[in-house]
């Protein structure tokens, strides 16, 4: 075999070698490459004979499409799993939201109850305070009355020391005996 054939060969053989790897992986059992020295003379299908076997393509177009499928089966386990994370953190989120809203709610009724009791304190206080200063005023004017109807004058020369002369019928300290002419009007 001359130089011409052997590089040929050599050539046929490498293509033949990157055929097989793009369609499976290449390992020393499925492509076996012989170089041939210059001083042998060898045929074509000694030097050269890759041996690639169907089933580990099939295999491995097969695991191929296992990984893939797992791979995608993940990727939907993952959005799911983010999917419910996020709807529970949006419940929750809620939840929050009208527990707060809850307590505003409670807490402006408690506001309101002590606002309206505090009022009602207030306005019986000033119940309270009203009804004592009448009960002080009557309680005065009773003892004024009591006071005055005690006076007594023996003539109307005490009434006119004392300052309180004429006296009127009504008055305290008017007597008949006081009105000489009987008119209601003494020591005039």
């Amino acid at each position: 075999m001359n130089t011409r054939n052997r590089i040929t060969l050599t050539v046929a053989a490498g293509l033949f070698a990157l055929t097989a790897c793009s369609q499976a992986t290449p390992t020393a059992e499925n492509v076996q490459v012989r170089l041939v020295d210059a001083q042998q003379t060898t045929t074509a299908t000694e030097t050269a004979t890759p041996t690639t076997s169907p089933t580990p393509t099939v295999d491995t177009a097969a695991e191929q499409a296992a990984a893939a499928a797992d791979a995608a089966k993940a990727e939907a386990d993952a959005k799911a799993e983010a999917d419910a994370a996020a709807k529970a953190a949006a419940a929750k989120a809620a939840a929050e939201a009208k527990a707060r809203a809850v307590a505003a709610a409670k807490a402006k009724a408690t506001a309101e109850a002590k606002a309206k009791a505090d009022a009602k304190a207030k306005a019986a206080a000033k119940a309270r305070a009203a009804a004592k200063a009448k009960a002080d005023a009557a309680a005065r004017q009773a003892a004024a009355a009591a006071q005055l109807a005690d006076v007594y004058y023996a003539n109307c020369s005490a009434v006119r020391a004392a300052g309180a002369d004429p006296i009127y019928a009504g008055e305290p300290g008017y007597s008949r005996k006081l009105d000489r002419d009987g008119d209601g009007i003494a020591c005039e």
